[in-house]
Formats: C-alpha cells, structure tokens, sequence
C-alpha cells in the first residue's frame, strides 16, 4: 500500500500559503461595496436638502472627480436612487432629479398616513414614558426653531419626531418605506415652510393633538390624530406654490 501523498497530477490536499489574489479579491469587493454606499448616502442626503433641486442633471463624472473615486459606484449610487424614486436615468444615461406632480403628493401622502395608521396599532403596548418624554422634547425643539426663524431646524426635529411614533412599531419594512417616502419629500416641506413664515403653527398643533392622545393611552384619538396631521400636511404642500 502506497503511503499518504496525493496521486501524481492531482493537487495536494495540505495548507500551505493562500495566493495573493484569492487575500485580496474580498478587500476589493468591500472597498468598492464601501464606495458606493458612500455615493449613494451623499448623493441622496444632496438631493434631500436641495443642493440638487428637482429638474436639474446631476452628471456621474463630476461628483466621480469630485469625490476623487471612479465614475462606477457613482452610477451605482444613482441607479440605487433611481429604484428609490428620487432621480430618472435617461437611455443616454444622463441624470435628473425628479419633482413630484399633484397627484404623485396626494398618493405618497395618502400612503403614509396609511402606513403611520399600521406603525400605530403595531406600537402598542410599545409607547413608553421616555418616548412620550423624547416627542415632547423635540415639540419643544420645534417651537424653539420656529421663535428664531430656523426652519431648516424645524424640520429636522419634524422628521425626528415621526420617526419615534415609526421605530416603536418594529417593522423594519415599514419604516424603510417610510423613511423613503419621508426623504422625497423633505425638498417641498422646506419650501412650503419657508414661504408661509416659518414652520407651520397649524403642525405644531396637529403634534400636541398627537401627544396628548398618547399620553392619555386613547389610540382612537391618536389614529385620528396622525391621519388629520398627514392630510393637512398634504394639503398644504399642495397650497404652497413650488416655483
């Protein structure tokens, strides 16, 4: 009987050192990975406060020079933003940051309060004292912005105030919708706050409904109360011209 090596022309089965190629191939892949998320997160938070504004080309070769990386996960970044909703990507490839129509703000805010309705019953049993405590904090944050003319602030604390009433729920789903839905539309509440004097006071008081009928355990009140902020926020924006 022949002892342990391997046949002649088969390859040996022992440990010896790992080619260069096969330790770096997974690195690369990351950095890449890496590239394009950081594309994709800046392009969008461009886009969400209006460095880019609706109608304008973005072109994929000046933010690839100037973020100092190739043209690749910049188009990677953008067709990510393009599933998400936020810029067309034309056959030739060129780039457009997309508005919204009338009636595309009517269905995505109609889909929110639908969507807020479900994070509500998933929530209770969820709404703790601390989170009652946090959404007071950041009512407050909101009329203290408001007082200095900070919209940009205002609405800020706005989104931060929505995404509490949305993470109690634990729908990771849910909330990814949410956040996109948010996010699109955080470009035309900026302008709609800003031209009617600052953030609007009509939304202050649509969240001291909302916090009062949390704080007094009535979910009938506070669906009723999330829905009226969603449909009179919506018809606001509508009011509000964009040009």
């Amino acid at each position: 009987m022949q002892s342990g090596g391997p046949a002649e022309g088969q390859p040996s089965l022992e440990k010896g050192p790992v080619p260069a190629v096969g330790r770096d191939l997974f690195p690369a892949l990351a950095r890449h990975q890496t590239l394009e998320k950081s594309a994709y997160e800046d392009l969008r938070r461009a886009i969400v406060e209006g460095r880019f504004a609706p109608g304008e080309r973005i072109v994929a070769a000046s933010v690839a020079a100037s973020a100092g990386i190739s043209r690749i996960p910049v188009m990677q970044a953008l067709q990510r933003l393009e599933v998400d909703g936020f810029v067309r990507i034309s056959p030739s490839k060129d780039v457009v940051v997309l508005g919204w129509a009338p009636g595309e703000i009517r269905e995505r805010f109609m889909l929110m309060a639908a969507l807020e309705l479900l994070c509500l019953r998933e929530s209770v049993g969820k709404i703790t004292p601390e989170l009652r405590a946090r959404l007071r904090a950041l009512q407050k944050e909101m009329l203290a912005a408001r007082s200095q003319d900070d919209v940009g602030r205002a609405v800020q604390a706005d989104g931060r105030f929505h995404h509490l009433l949305w993470e109690a729920a634990g729908l990771p789903q849910v909330m990814h919708i949410l956040e996109t839905l948010w996010d699109r539309g955080e470009y035309y509440r900026l302008i709609m706050h800003a031209r009617r004097g600052g953030f609007a006071t009509e939304s202050l008081a649509e969240h001291e409904r909302i916090i009062d009928a949390l704080d007094a355990d009535n979910l009938g009140d506070a669906a009723r109360a999330i829905e009226q902020h969603r449909l009179f926020g919506m018809k606001r924006l509508e009011e509000t011209p964009q040009s």
